[in-house]
């Protein structure tokens, strides 16, 4: 017979729920620097709280049985659900592929346990490998494998977009998804407008004033928001594309920059690139490029010039920029970049100071 956990089965609920998978809440790492002018400091990204609330646990000797509540405003994976017991994560099964807000579930653990003790019980929801995001316009936006999900820079969800096999995202006057086949379109209000690019094996993206940019591992293209070709040339081992100041190409472990129109300017070479797969940079900055290399470090070059690298403490698999560096890989964490500048005051005294 299954005994109540108020009467002799002691629960304690840990929610640490962290919010960017959905946005679950997510810490965002400290990084500090002062050379060459940047600063990196504690920064957190305020999300929209989901509280999965314990009704109630049954016990009987080899089975927990869990009745639980989703308080939150979102809506959760279960396959990004784990359940842990004093730490250890467990095996459980539940209906359904998704946990509605409002909605209670029950979730049933094989194990047995020592009535009279107290265990500890912790609900995680994780993004998954899987997640990549991107900053543009005042919004995340965050790829998963079963679409695009939308949010506010305060964690406030927008809208879903359900899309197969989802690759890469980029915005400007359009939401660009990237996925096996082909490039989606999108308005900003989240209506499919059109596709286009279908087979040609890109495999990252970027849109700037009128120009979509795409790259397989053989070639770089350049289309209008029509979805028209206007350019593309052959590459070797192409990786990535990104538009700032210039479009960077990122072809084996070297860059190209382009003007706008794909027409050469100059390469980046240098021997600490050595396993580059994602690049980032935004006309804000100026001529400076972010390379990730591997997925624990970013190298950091200005106007063709090696400046500083980072070691990052999670492994991530995209870097972007917008306003910060924006970082993802089984969640999503963000470091602000902060230029060092010299102001001199009406009396001549130099004071340096961080935006």
């Amino acid at each position: 017979m299954g005994l109540s956990t108020t009467a002799s089965f002691g629960i304690v609920f840990t929610a640490s729920l962290f919010m960017l998978g959905i946005i679950l809440n997510s810490v965002i790492y400290a990084y500090t620097t002062v050379n060459e002018g940047f600063e990196y400091r504690n920064d957190m990204l305020e999300g929209q709280k989901n509280v999965i609330e314990i009704e109630r646990v049954i016990y009987n000797s080899t089975k927990i049985e869990i009745l639980a509540k989703n308080n939150g405003p979102n809506t959760l994976e279960m396959n990004k659900i784990n359940i842990l017991i004093n730490g250890v994560i467990m095996n459980f099964t539940s209906t359904g592929n998704y946990w509605y807000p409002g909605e209670r579930k029950k979730f049933f653990l094989n194990s047995s346990y020592t009535i009279g003790e107290n265990h500890d019980i912790q609900f995680i929801v994780g993004a998954g490998s899987d997640i990549i995001a991107s900053c543009e316009k005042d919004r995340v936006y965050i790829l998963t494998s079963w679409g695009l999900s939308i949010y506010s820079y305060e964690g406030e969800s927008l809208m879903n977009i359900e899309i197969t096999s989802p690759l890469d995202v980029t915005v400007d006057e359009y939401i660009f998804v990237l996925n096996s086949t082909e490039i989606l379109v999108y308005d900003l209000a989240g209506n499919y407008v059109r596709s286009f690019a279908e087979n040609l094996g890109i495999i990252g993206i970027d849109a700037y004033n009128g120009y979509l940019y795409g790259i397989s591992s053989t070639t770089f293209y350049i289309f209008d928001y029509n979805g028209n070709e206007i350019k593309s040339f052959g590459v070797t081992d192409g990786r990535d594309v990104c538009v700032g100041s210039y479009v960077y190409i990122l072809e084996d472990n070297s860059v190209e920059k382009e003007d706008y129109s794909g027409n050469y300017i100059s390469k980046i070479e240098d021997s600490r690139i050595t396993n580059a797969t994602k690049i980032a940079a935004d006309a804000t900055l100026g001529d400076i490029l972010f390379i990730l290399n591997g997925d624990d470090m970013l190298l950091i070059y200005r106007e063709n010039s090696y400046l500083e690298a980072i070691s990052l403490e999670k492994n991530v698999n995209n870097v972007d920029i917008y306003g910060k560096i924006y970082l993802s890989g089984s969640e999503f964490y963000a470091m602000n970049i902060g230029y060092r500048i010299k102001m001199v005051d009406e009396y001549g005294n130099e004071i340096y100071a961080h935006l």
